[in-house]
């Protein structure tokens, strides 16, 4: 009976370690790359501009597994919630409304679900 809330709680851990990196590695690279981008005027196709959106949308998603007991939700559902609340928020919240924030988000869904699958497949051997 000890055997399922261990693995419960090594897979949760799991999950907040990669949104937490996730977060992390977006904060960097917000505070580091994107101002060295803009400062000397590099094109860099607007990877500077999306920066929050290539981490927002897998850190959401693994922060979401991290926080529930159970893997038995549809991955392909919660991205899908995931990007359309990136979606909401670029519409309604955000101060700048760039198509690019939202082609980023899909992308990352796609990017993200293999490693929700990937994830879930070795976190539950």
């Amino acid at each position: 009976m000890d055997a399922p809330i261990e693995q419960s709680t090594k897979r949760r851990l799991i999950y907040l370690l990669f949104a937490l990196f996730c977060f992390g590695f977006g904060l960097l690279l917000n505070y580091t790359y994107r101002p060295f981008v803009y400062r000397n005027h590099i094109n860099d196709l607007h990877l500077a501009d999306v920066i929050g959106n290539i981490v927002a949308v897998p850190a959401a998603a693994f922060f979401f597994y991290a926080i529930n007991k159970s893997i038995r939700y549809n991955k392909f559902a919660i991205l899908v919630i995931d990007f359309l609340t990136w979606c909401f928020y670029e519409v309604t919240l955000s101060a700048t409304f760039d198509w690019w924030d939202i082609l980023a988000s899909l992308i990352m869904c796609f990017v993200t679900y293999p490693i929700l699958v990937i994830l879930e497949k070795s976190v539950s051997d």
